[in-house]
């Protein structure tokens, strides 16, 4: 039997439990998560690696599920959207806008959905697959991973089983292995937890090596609310020392790009000289590292 669906002997009778009880057993297990991830870092590099050489040169990194994997999927890569300006991370999701947010599980179990949907992106030998699957043997994730390898794309499983069926079409199989879930089955929690660690680690890390993070600084942050400006004016002051008044001045004055405020503030220049050399490189944290060095 798959480790996803085994049952739990430290939870069993769980109906019986008071709420603090349940509580603490699901806490213990969830506290097992991060050990099992700790195991497959090395993996989990391999795969930052292809990433980063896809993006580089204009590919896209595409994270294919069903289900609450699906959704895993989805989630982190519209996230990289306002965290690091980017739409190079693409979540692709079976039956998707509809199944977001309710339940459509038949259309996990068609291969050739998972195709048809690559298909609709234009997927290519360009992009890298992360097939995303607790089990390792959803058929909708199978199919497109199948599809990437026809095509020479580099192809990865994310699976909460060791022994999963669909590592056999993946180049990079990242698989923690969180154990038998409180309630049997139910792969929206261990498995669910580990897959959205890994995911924050593979688009953070693949991001932060292509400069899109300076220190440890959200420079491309888009400020699309109030929150968020406040953000980027905080980061002005911290990385420049220019006063809070300057900061707001700079970043109105930037068009909204956190990167050009910064070089405005620590050069002097203006917009379209910052944005000038800005655009000279790739990687936004070497020219803001070597031009604030320099002043």
């Amino acid at each position: 039997m798959r480790v996803t669906e085994q049952r739990n002997l430290r939870s069993a009778a769980l109906d019986k439990k008071s709420t603090l009880e349940i509580l603490r057993i699901i806490n213990r297990e969830d506290a097992k998560v991060a050990r099992a991830v700790q195991k497959v870092i090395p993996q989990i590099a391999r795969v930052v690696d292809l990433a980063v050489e896809a993006l580089a040169k204009g590919g896209r990194l595409v994270y294919l599920g069903a289900g609450t994997s699906g959704r895993l999927g989805v989630l982190d890569a519209a996230e990289c959207i306002p965290t690091f300006a980017t739409e190079q991370v693409i979540g692709v999701m079976a039956g998707a806008p509809g199944s977001m947010f309710r339940p459509s599980e038949v259309s996990e179990d068609d291969p050739a959905l998972g195709q048809r949907d690559l298909r609709k992106i234009k997927f290519s030998r360009r992009d890298v697959l992360v097939g995303i699957s607790a089990s390792g043997r959803t058929p909708y994730v199978m199919g497109g991973l199948r599809l990437a390898r026809r095509v020479g794309a580099p192809t990865v499983l994310l699976t909460a089983n060791p022994q999963a069926e669909a590592s056999r079409f993946a180049a990079v199989t990242i698989a923690p292995v969180v154990g038998p879930e409180v309630i049997a089955g139910s792969t929206r929690m261990k498995a669910g937890t580990a897959q959205k660690l890994v995911l924050n680690m593979i688009s953070t890390a693949t991001m932060v090596r292509l400069g899109r993070v300076f220190s440890n600084l959200m420079v491309q942050v888009q400020l699309t609310n109030a929150k968020l400006r406040q953000r980027a004016e905080s980061i002005l002051v911290e990385s420049t020392g220019a006063t809070a008044g300057k900061a707001r001045k700079a970043l109105e004055s930037s068009g909204g790009s956190l990167p050009v405020a910064m070089l405005m503030l620590v050069k002097g220049i203006d917009r379209a000289r910052a944005a000038a050399l800005l655009n000279s490189g790739p990687s936004t944290s070497e020219i803001l590292r070597r031009l604030m060095k320099e002043s």
